[in-house]
């Protein structure tokens, strides 16, 4: 039995219209399954939390967006029942980083053939990291997508871009430490700090390239000592991955960071928004099973 988390309202509306192409599907190929539907923030760890041990379970899948995915993760680190993933968010990072089909068609047919493997997750402060997180910039342009639904619905995953114009020209670069398994950088003008297993984040931006899902580190980008018209220049040059060649952008690789800025940033996990900063961010190795 194949046990569905649905987030109704993900992509604007997308995870109802793939949930009833999917449940068409099932119901034509004669397979046994059970589906709740997310009711609020949190309440998709909750359904799996409830649901995990159930008898003849095959795998908990998750249709939603990056926020769906951790909340179905979270409560699937540790065990060994599997998570799919069927994509209807926005960003949908987690379904390009780990080469999952957008068409649900061809991401039911992954998850039917039952081909698993496991990935590593990481725990950011109290709550679980399942792709990537960060703060900085990125944090308010995330919490700033957040708010703009019906922009969403329009533009899709360019609102990620339409969002980062606008909030450039106020942002204030800050001073930041930053603790690499206990060897401590400063960093001066710090425009963000990204953190991440996957090389994508924020709707296709390849912000850590060389990241992987599975080598028991995770991959961190931060953006400093650069004047609002540079950045400006330098950012979509991470599209593409090409901006890690520049002199602003430093990478490190580790199994634990900590970010003390001087003053407070927001922070984000997976495209939710966290508490302020400081932020401890600490890898979990292979802890979760996906298809």
């Amino acid at each position: 039995m194949h046990f569905f988390v649905v987030n109704a309202v993900s992509g604007n509306g997308r995870g109802q219209e793939v949930w009833a192409y999917i449940k068409r599907r099932l119901h034509e190929l004669d397979l046994d399954y059970q589906v709740r539907f997310t009711q609020s923030m949190g309440n998709a760890t909750e359904i799996v939390n409830e649901v995990k041990h159930l008898p003849g379970l095959k795998a908990i899948v998750a249709i939603g967006g990056d926020g769906t995915i951790n909340e179905v993760g979270s409560g699937l680190i540790g065990t060994s029942v599997p998570m799919g993933i069927i994509p209807a968010g926005t960003g949908n990072d987690f379904a390009l980083g780990h080469q999952i089909p957008f068409d649900p068609e061809y991401a039911l047919k992954r998850i039917l053939k039952h081909e698993t493997y496991q990935v590593d997750t990481a725990k950011i402060n109290n709550r679980y990291m399942i792709s990537f997180g960060g703060t900085g910039f990125d944090a308010l342009v995330a919490d700033a997508v957040q708010l703009r639904r019906w922009q969403k619905q329009w533009f899709g995953r360019l609102t990620y871009g339409i969002e980062a114009l606008k909030i450039f020209r106020s942002f204030t670069p800050r001073q930041v430490t930053i603790t690499v398994d206990g060897v401590q950088y400063e960093y001066e003008n710090v425009w963000l700090i990204a953190i991440s297993n996957i090389p994508n984040y924020a709707g296709g931006i390849k912000i850590c390239p060389q990241a992987q899902n599975n080598d028991g580190l995770l991959d961190l980008c931060c953006i400093q000592n650069l004047n609002s018209f540079q950045f400006l220049r330098l950012f979509p040059t991470a599209y593409s991955g090409k901006h890690v060649q520049h002199r602003s952008v430093v990478l490190h690789r580790g199994k634990e960071f900590t970010i003390s800025p001087q003053h407070s940033f927001i922070a984000h996990v997976d495209g939710e928004i966290l508490k302020e900063t400081p932020i401890t961010v600490k890898v979990v190795p292979r802890s979760l099973t996906v298809l």
